[in-house]
């Protein structure tokens, strides 16, 4: 069920292409949803963006005070284009700092912005002989995806890259030990993932982590097959795919898939937003080696990015319904966020027996 409002000032963007909300439930900016604006302008429904980082509290609320003027960090993010734009995908970090990619040759890598999207964003990785494809040789190409793992001296970055080769190819998942290192990181990437197969062949792509520790990777297929998936499933290490989408004759719809991707561990869901017209998959993996489909969301024009955030909601942009639209899962759930930084969510029936209210009450789902 949609529970936003196109109508909202808040839900209206030019071309958005990516989505991050922050499920981190000890942090005082849970909730939080963040919107790339690759390339801002007026919409056809009357506000005008610009290129950058729109900040929303759960409930669509300007808690920075933006107004419709994006956080930009002071980059100059002009040069992107609706095929390569940038700021791209964005991520959460476990210590709330939001990652953005940048799909352009101009502004290749990684961008990281503080939580509020206040001062000047920090280029995380060097730029140093950047050429003109946007590779820096041995370090890193235009980035598509980014996921983010750890804190401090721990903390792990990990991202597709379109032009980077480290000897398998480019659909590889590498892994930057970056640490606690804000700009200028200039240490060779490792390979998380081999891609010695070759089926990661576009590189709008997306990546997630599973809790057990697995890689789902997607990429852009108007037709698949096993050695063009849209969707495939990776072990650390691994030079194949553990799963692949194009040799399951049980899913056989993922060829709209649009390379974007989202993980809710809890619910075991993965979420792909599909090219134009397919709107938006929603994929069971409670048996990982074998995905089922179990809901389709309707979505006119391409689906850019998907984002769940903690209690299962969906949040989606597309530059076609120059929409950000938020998705509310059937069935009813009691979403509880402790003082002490915990988070539950609990199936209803499971509530109400804990309750012992049997079924005479109904727990609505709350944002």
């Amino acid at each position: 069920t949609q529970i936003s409002n196109d109508a909202d000032n808040a839900s209206k963007y030019y071309s958005p292409r990516g989505v991050a909300v922050n499920r981190n439930a000890g942090s005082p900016n849970f909730g939080r949803v963040y919107v790339s604006e690759a390339v801002g302008g007026p919409t056809a429904s009357g506000r005008t963006t610009t290129d950058g980082l729109y900040i929303l509290t759960a409930d669509q609320g300007d808690v920075t005070g933006q107004g419709d003027v994006a956080w930009s960090g002071g980059i100059d993010w002009s040069g992107g284009t609706s095929t390569y734009p940038g700021p791209f995908k964005v991520t959460v970090a476990p210590d709330d700092r939001v990652f953005i990619t940048d799909f352009t040759d101009v502004h290749s890598g990684v961008w990281t912005s503080p939580a509020d999207g206040s001062g000047t964003f920090n280029e995380l990785l060097d730029n140093t002989g950047r050429d003109s494809a946007g590779l820096v040789a041995g370090l890193h190409g235009t980035v598509p995806a980014v996921w983010v793992e750890g804190t401090g001296a721990d903390t792990k970055m990990y991202t597709l890259d379109e032009d980077l080769d480290l000897g398998s190819t480019p659909g590889s998942i590498l892994r930057y030990d970056i640490g606690t290192t804000q700009s200028g990181y200039n240490t060779p990437p490792v390979e998380e993932t081999g891609d010695g197969t070759n089926v990661i062949l576009n590189m709008r792509s997306d990546l997630v982590r599973d809790e057990d520790g697995s890689w789902w990777v997607a990429q852009y297929r108007s037709t698949e097959n096993a050695g063009t998936p849209a969707l495939t499933r990776w072990q650390s290490g691994g030079q194949a795919p553990i799963y692949n989408s194009g040799a399951d004759d049980d899913l056989p719809v993922l060829y709209g898939a649009y390379g974007n991707l989202a993980i809710h561990d809890g619910m075991n869901l993965l979420a792909m937003g599909g090219r134009s017209g397919r709107g938006i998959y929603i994929l069971d993996i409670s048996d990982p080696d074998a995905p089922q489909l179990v809901a389709t969301i309707a979505q006119t024009g391409y689906a850019h990015d998907v984002a769940f955030d903690e209690a299962g909601n969906l949040y989606v942009v597309s530059s076609s319904s120059e929409t950000l639209r938020i998705w509310s899962p059937g069935g009813d759930w009691l979403a509880v966020t402790g003082s002490d930084g915990t988070f539950t969510l609990i199936p209803e029936p499971a509530t109400l027996a804990l309750l012992g209210l049997g079924g005479l009450a109904l727990l609505r789902r709350r944002r």
